[in-house]
């Protein structure tokens, strides 16, 4: 495992521990070996004998602490999402609103950036709940009951205050937000997913805030 992977694991790890307690050596070596499998294979094409194997356990020793392979997955998922990506969106929220001073571009820019360092770092993760929102359902419920009302709630805490300031057009937030989170889900999987490679995150957020604020229309 290489240093950033290892990071992101123990990180993963920590959430889980602070969720339901101690974990016992071998149901934690299944949830390492699971995070690895369900990133690099899918979660349909990993299969629990692949899990038990590369955890080097039997089997049978995932069924003792998992009823499912789907309640692995949110076993795995649910954590971070409430201990690592939550309380992550709701701090940085109000710290860059301070740092933006009213700047609603700067406010966006740091939000992205920060955002993409986020899914760098638990990439494993991402790669899990990119693969799997649209067809698992439970995946799916989970992070908009979690998420939704997080992400409603910062939006229109920092949206109300550009509208105020007049520095953007009063839309509704939710749109505002289904807009952006478009925009950011877009770029992460193509520079992630289908064609990885040296991409400068800073040029391109900034390409996109270009969109954002003025369009794509020519002056005139």
């Amino acid at each position: 495992m290489d240093n950033n992977i290892d990071s992101a694991i123990g990180a993963i790890l920590d959430a889980i521990l602070a969720e339901e307690g101690r974990m016992a050596p071998k149901k934690r070596l299944v949830v390492e070996a699971a995070i690895l499998c369900f990133a690099e294979h899918g979660y349909d094409a990993t299969s629990t004998r692949m899990i038990a194997d590369r955890a080097g356990v039997a089997e049978a020793t995932i069924f003792r602490h998992f009823n499912t392979k789907k309640a692995l997955l949110m076993r795995i998922v649910e954590p971070v999402v409430k201990r690592l990506l939550i309380p992550a969106v709701e701090e940085e929220a109000g710290v860059f609103r301070e740092q933006a001073k009213g700047d609603y571009r700067a406010f966006i820019r740091a939000i992205f950036l920060s955002r993409l360092a986020f899914a760098d770092r638990y990439a494993p993760l991402i790669r899990i709940i990119l693969q799997e929102y649209l067809v698992n359902e439970d995946l799916r419920q989970m992070l908009n009951a979690y998420a939704g009302g997080v992400l409603a709630k910062v939006s229109q805490e920092a949206f109300g205050d550009f509208f105020a300031s007049g520095e953007i057009k009063d839309f509704p937030t939710d749109r505002l937000l289904r807009w952006k989170l478009s925009l950011f889900a877009g770029y992460y999987i193509n520079r992630t997913i289908l064609a990885p490679g040296d991409w400068d995150d800073e040029a391109e957020v900034d390409a996109m805030l270009d969109l954002i604020m003025y369009g794509i229309a020519k002056e005139k």
